[in-house]
């Protein structure tokens, strides 16, 4: 799972496919900003009947990380509906 910042500002973070020239971002959603410190999320391109994912232009992406761990379970828990526990040494 990758975080892909657009040329055009948009955020999005899914499963995605680097195809040479392009990207291929699936299961994505676009990060939209919800007040104070807070991130909310909609399906990406949630409009379209494209459930093979939508490729895109490498020259419209700006960069491509990967999110932190808290982020990717919170993706993760809104695809599945399963929750990850906090891993935790038992002594």
């Amino acid at each position: 799972m990758k975080l892909v910042r657009l040329s055009s500002g948009e955020e999005v973070i899914g499963k995605v496919v680097d195809n040479g020239s392009d990207v291929t971002i699936t299961d994505g959603y676009s990060l939209i900003p919800a007040g104070e410190g807070k991130i909310g999320f909609m399906p990406f391109m949630a409009y379209t009947k494209a459930k093979q994912g939508i490729t895109i232009p490498k020259n419209f992406v700006v960069f491509m990380v990967d999110p932190v761990d808290e982020l990717v379970d919170q993706v993760r828990q809104m695809d599945t509906g399963l929750v990850t526990p906090k891993s935790k040494i038992i002594s």
